[in-house]
């Protein structure tokens, strides 16, 4: 997905975030041992700027073990500060993470969005947590409210998302389509509720050609183009996209929507090898990318590797030519 020079550190982990509610010393939670095998997002923190929050993705419904409703705070080198417990929430597909603040408060979206097969006719769900102040050990809290979003054109699949606090939405990037679709949501006032999601467009195909040395998962070879996480810079000025083998980064000028903005050409960064890489992340100041990737490999105490790229200087929001015409 992109093409640069990258600085990149190689560490693992999983963090969790503490929430101003009780600590699970009673709960069942607090003596289950939970690790980041299958990272599946990633958020920097608004309250600990050197910080980020991450997830694992679900499990298969059949499991034995099912993925466990915990958020993971971790910092750059992938050390882990802590555990988000979120009460009466049972994992269907979590997929990305997000932040937000809103009439001055912190929050963590969780990105109930992963749909394989096209089956959820009856919608996706995102939940918003209110980000604690405090990390200690295993924290435990309630969902702000959570939201039920439908597709107007039929299921689908996706893993990107991200906040734009100021226009006050909510954008979702589809994963299996030759062309990604990109939809928006009204961000919500703390309630439950539920909306349908507005269609903007589609962007072009993230067709970056495979370019490494270093050895690749097999498993994500036919996905390697497809989109799988999002995120905005902290001056809106950027949006960046991850795939399995590269990051596009796609400039933005005050007077572009985010749409246009994805439709122009990108800065490519091309990642180590084709694998499982699942979640993106500026750093607080937005000179830097974050990505985790799954892996039941662990290392000491990392508990899932984590790659820090540094950004790539100015970019243009040129337009790519148009295409010649087929004969």
């Amino acid at each position: 997905m992109r093409i640069s020079p990258l600085l990149c550190t190689l560490g693992c982990a999983l963090l969790l975030n503490a929430c101003h509610a009780m600590p699970l010393a009673d709960s069942a939670a607090s003596a289950k041992q939970v690790r980041i095998d299958e990272a599946s997002g990633l958020t920097q923190s608004v309250l600990h700027p050197a910080l980020y929050w991450t997830h694992n993705d679900s499990r298969n419904f059949f499991d034995r073990q099912p993925t466990e409703p915990v958020l993971f705070a971790i910092d750059a080198q992938g050390r882990l500060h802590g555990e988000l417990w979120l009460e009466g929430l049972k994992p269907y597909d979590w997929e990305a993470i997000s932040h937000f603040k809103q009439r001055g408060r912190a929050y963590l979206l969780i990105a109930d969005i992963g749909d394989n097969r096209a089956r959820r006719s009856k919608g996706i769900r995102l939940h918003a947590v209110q980000e604690p102040e405090n990390i200690q050990g295993k924290i435990s809290r309630k969902p702000a409210w959570s939201l039920e979003l439908r597709y107007p054109d039929g299921a689908r699949d996706a893993e990107a998302i991200a906040v734009d606090e100021q226009e006050n939405a909510i954008y979702i990037l589809s994963k299996r389509d030759e062309q990604p679709q990109l939809y928006r949501a009204e961000l919500p006032h703390a309630r439950n509720s539920s909306q349908m999601l507005r269609l903007l467009g589609q962007i072009p195909p993230l067709n970056a050609p495979l370019e490494t040395t270093e050895p690749g998962d097999l498993r994500v070879l036919p996905f390697t183009h497809q989109p799988v996480d999002m995120a905005f810079a902290p001056d809106r000025h950027e949006v960046a996209v991850l795939s399995y083998a590269h990051i596009y980064i796609f400039a933005r000028s005050s007077q572009q929507s985010w749409l246009e903005a994805l439709q122009g050409t990108p800065h490519v960064i091309h990642l180590p090898g084709a694998r499982q890489y699942e979640g993106l992340s500026y750093s607080q100041n937005g000179q830097a990318l974050l990505v985790v990737r799954e892996s039941s490999k662990h290392d000491g105490t990392a508990a899932v590797p984590i790659l820090k790229l540094e950004r790539p200087g100015t970019l243009t929001t040129q337009r790519p030519p148009p295409a010649p015409l087929a004969y």
